[in-house]
């Protein structure tokens, strides 16, 4: 990055929620960066925490606002409201980013227009075995999503705006939508993996992980036509099914039905498995580690089964 003149003053901008046990290692690794301190601030926007997030936040944070009841989207668009900034980074609040993660970004904003840039996500020390099987990036040179994450977003102001903002009218995947908005304007939407970071708040139990997934899930049918358009919905809507007649088959002692189903099940979650394997650009498992891609990827259905499932009931409620 060129130093000879004032680097562009940034935002980043950390929409947080209860989250006291990671919060100060997000802010601590924000503080201690390579770019100028002199030339950005940090924003955390609170969504009604009931714990100590907003004191711990106040050692750091250039400013702590409140916005709640809304939802995650709403909370990033507040914060770029109050923004001072002419790049917008956003961040979550349980994540840890390496001291030339600032620098970085700006430099592959200046030397691209019309980009908006994201990382990805690698392991913390000592994962557990769903964070690291699920991440499946060691070394965290490899990107496997598409799409930008919450937890890495690098803009300029401008293409923020004509990205049309975050939606605010779901609970999650508002950084997908994100992405698809900023392609729909012919902007660049670019993931680098000098830009990943480690993420503190990942589940380590399959209990957790099934709800992360769960809440991840209950978005699919608030746009349907988009959905059935999406591959992992239509596999967690045909795993989900096979499942339930699975179970229902084996009540009513229809065996032949209930093992082409299991078979059926077993099938879609291998899929799953295969590409993110593939996707993970050569990284080697052994045995053990590839029954615990399988296994884990079983648990990921079904929170997006259990999301969907929800996002029936509530439709069905109105």
């Amino acid at each position: 990055m060129n130093m000879t003149s004032a680097p562009p003053f940034c935002s980043i901008i950390i929409p947080a929620l209860n989250e006291e046990r990671d919060i100060e290692a997000c802010l601590s690794s924000l503080s201690q960066q390579t770019y100028p301190r002199e030339r950005y601030e940090i924003i955390v926007v609170d969504n009604g925490s009931q714990d100590a997030t907003k004191s711990l936040a106040s050692k750091y944070a250039d400013q702590v606002f409140e916005r709640v009841n809304c939802n995650v989207g709403a909370v990033r668009n507040y914060g770029a409201e109050k923004a001072k900034g002419e790049i917008l980074i956003w961040t979550d609040a349980d994540c840890a980013v390496d001291e030339n993660w600032i620098e970085t970004g700006v430099s592959l904003l200046q030397e691209n227009e019309s980009t908006i840039f994201g990382g990805g996500l690698k392991p913390r020390k000592d994962p557990s075995w769903i964070e690291r099987l699920w991440l499946l990036n060691d070394s965290g040179k490899n990107i496997q999503q598409k799409d930008l994450m919450g937890s890495c977003i690098f803009t300029t102001r401008e293409l923020y705006l004509k990205s049309g903002k975050f939606p605010e009218d779901i609970t999650s995947g508002e950084d997908t939508a994100l992405s698809q908005s900023a392609r729909s304007h012919s902007i660049s939407v670019v993931l680098s993996p000098m830009l990943s970071l480690a993420h503190l708040g990942s589940p380590t139990t399959p209990l957790e992980f099934i709800r992360r997934q769960q809440w991840h899930g209950e978005n699919y049918l608030k746009k349907p036509k988009d959905s059935l358009r999406d591959k992992t919905f239509l596999i967690a809507l045909c795993y989900s099914a096979s499942l339930l007649t699975a179970i229902l088959s084996t009540l009513f002692g229809i065996w032949s039905l209930s093992l082409t189903s299991v078979v059926c099940s077993l099938i879609l979650s291998a899929l799953v498995s295969i590409k993110r394997i593939l996707r993970a650009n050569g990284t080697q498992l052994g045995l053990k580690d590839t029954l615990g891609v399988l296994v884990l990827d079983h648990f990921y259905l079904i929170g997006r089964g259990l999301g969907i499932a929800k996002g029936l009931a509530g439709r069905g409620h109105r």
